[in-house]
Parts: structure tokens; sequence; C-alpha cells
């Protein structure tokens, strides 16, 4: 992949800000400050490529008592920073688990528990595009701008994945209630 080089005149204040931060150069914060903005903020103009997905190998957060929750390995379906497997939270030896899940592969965090693949994948096509730093490893700093639009689209999404619940009120035959 080749780089472009641009020359920039640097203001004498930006070396020790990027040393405040941590940075071992004034070169690697303007990149950091140009990866965030077109990562997540409102100047983003890179166009978000499709999702490819393809099988692979990624750590989810899980657990198998309940109580103590590790990073363990898990194999599914990944694209960028989203990663689709089976199951849950939970690990269950005897039980045969049923539905996937949607996780975000940095964090391992668990974004939506889903009826289907192809319902996880339609998620993670929506949320892609979405002001957040989706690449960020550190939880804390996922968070964007659309954070309240993720949040109504995983309730959507788990909404539909629910079975719908009875009403409570029977027909007889022909269609007619029951007394």
């Amino acid at each position: 992949m080749a780089l472009d080089t641009f020359t920039l005149s640097i203001p004498p204040a930006w070396p020790q800000v990027a040393r405040y931060l941590g940075h071992r150069d004034t070169r690697a914060w303007v990149r950091s400050v140009v990866a965030d903005a077109l990562e997540s903020s409102p100047l983003r103009f890179v166009p978000i490529l499709p999702l490819d997905w393809h099988r692979g190998t990624f750590q989810p957060i899980r657990t198998d008592d309940g109580k103590a929750y590790a990073r363990l390995d898990v194999r599914g379906l990944v694209s960028g920073p989203f990663g689709i497997y089976r199951g849950g939270d939970y690990i269950r030896e005897t039980d045969r688990e049923t539905g996937f899940t949607l996780a975000h592969v940095p964090t391992g965090r668990r974004l939506a528990s889903l009826d289907r693949v192809r319902s996880c994948k339609r998620l993670a096509e929506e949320l892609a595009p979405l002001r957040m730093g989706w690449h960020r490893d550190d939880a804390e700093k996922v968070g964007g701008a659309d954070v309240p639009r993720v949040n109504a689209l995983v309730a959507q999404y788990e909404r539909a994945a629910r079975p719908p619940e009875p009403s409570g009120v029977c027909a007889g035959v022909g269609g007619r209630r029951r007394q």
C-alpha cells in the first residue's frame, strides 16, 4: 500500500501536546488525530466498504460458570470489527446452543443475540457506517456520536428475534372466541 506524503509546518505547541498525550513524536500524534477524525467524527468522508465475511477465530467474552468471564476462542464468521458465533455468553457443554451472537471483535463484547446468522449480518451492515470507534480495542473509546442509534438498532433486531408472546385470547372453531 503506497502512502502519500505531504509537508506540514508544525506549530510549536504540537510537539508538547503529542508528548503530553503519550505519543513518541508529533507525526504519530497527527496520524492518530486524522485516524480518529476519519473513523468517528462528523468529518468522516471515507466511504465504508461492504462487510466481507470469512471464517475465522476470535475471542468474545464468555463464561462457563456464570461467575468468571474471560476472552475465550470461538470459531465463526468475521468481518472487520464484527464477529458472529453460535451460542451466547454462557458456554454449555451438554445443551446444543441455539441462536447466534454478534460480537465486537476488538473488545470481545456482545452486541446482540439473534436467532439467525443472516440477522447478525444485516445488523452488522447497519452498524458499520455509524460514527463509532469500531476498530478501537478499549471498550470505553468505542462510543461515538451514534451510540443512541446503535442502541435502537440492537433493540429493534433483538425484539424481532424473540418469538411472539401469546395474547391470551384463543379462537375456537371457525375463528369464534371460546367461552
